[in-house]
């Protein structure tokens, strides 16, 4: 264990680390990471003290969330899984799973392919937010999981007006209320839905890009935010791997901004590798 990682609280007082793993891409097809290492990955996160762990219904057709699943068999009490749901895959995302090893290899070898994967999946992935879609999709993320009760519950990036309809205020508050999630909220893309989200009676959680989390500060919508302490999780921290981090912005001072006491509840950051979560915990322990 490296250091002793901070924890906030928020809601109803639920602590989770500053430093959040992401797992989009757990189980994927262009991950050319092997999954006997992204477990030992996510097996030593939880020892380091990472306890917030980030998915959706979508991430590797299913298979991010089997994936916590086992991991939540070993340590339930030592975890904190913030699910989304409101995407979708094309009609062949099932064919897709049954030939992931095979794809996976295949785009191991070959890059092109890899980027070809990548575009075909992001083509066929839609969103779709009426009711009957919301309630059977919570459904089938408590069975991959293995959980009763979802710890948190995100609605994956609903735009504005997704977000003002009175069915989807329904249906977060009715998760809380059937028990079958502890906390809800949105995984929002833009500083206009964040707007939209606070105003959700039932809402404890909101993730947002980090852009739009800095647009935050000084604003009313900041104070409403702290006010009825929800937890801001904020993503898209890191700079895309082909810009790098340069020498007058070091990782240090990047996920420092990220994890600012008064902005953020935690950051969350994809991370494969032991090598990865090694370099993260330093900078910030």
């Amino acid at each position: 264990m490296i250091g002793t990682l901070e924890r906030r609280s928020f809601g109803d007082g639920v602590y989770v680390s500053v430093l959040g793993v992401g797992c989009s891409r757990v189980g994927s097809i262009s991950n050319p990471v092997p999954m006997r290492e992204i477990e030992a990955t996510l097996e030593a996160a939880v020892e380091a003290g990472v306890n917030l762990f980030d998915t959706a219904d979508i991430y590797g057709q299913g298979d991010s969330e089997r994936t916590l699943a086992r991991l939540l068999r070993r340590h339930r009490d030592r975890m904190f899984v913030v699910t989304k749901v409101g995407g979708r895959h094309g009609r062949y995302a099932g064919v897709v799973r049954l030939a992931k090893p095979l794809l996976r290899v295949l785009a191991r070898s070959r890059p092109t392919l890899r980027g070809a994967v990548v575009a075909a999946r992001t083509a066929t992935v839609a969103h779709e937010f009426s009711s009957v879609d919301l309630h059977q999709a919570v459904e089938a993320s408590r069975r991959r999981l293995g959980l009763d009760q979802l710890h948190g519950l995100l609605l994956h990036s609903p735009s504005t007006e997704t977000l003002r309809k009175p069915e989807i205020h329904d249906f977060l508050g009715e998760l809380l209320r059937s028990g079958k999630a502890a906390r809800v909220g949105a995984s929002i893309d833009s500083l206009a839905a964040l707007e939209v989200a606070v105003s959700i009676p039932a809402l404890t959680i909101l993730q947002a890009p980090m852009e739009v989390a800095k647009a935050l500060s000084g604003t009313a919508v900041l104070e409403c935010v702290r006010r009825r302490d929800i937890g801001l999780f904020v993503r898209e921290v890191l700079p895309k791997p082909d810009r790098g981090i340069d020498e007058t912005h070091s990782l240090r001072e990047t996920l420092s901004s990220a994890i600012a006491q008064d902005l953020t509840t935690a950051a969350i950051v994809g991370v494969s590798t032991r090598q990865h979560l090694n370099e993260l915990l330093c900078s910030i322990t």
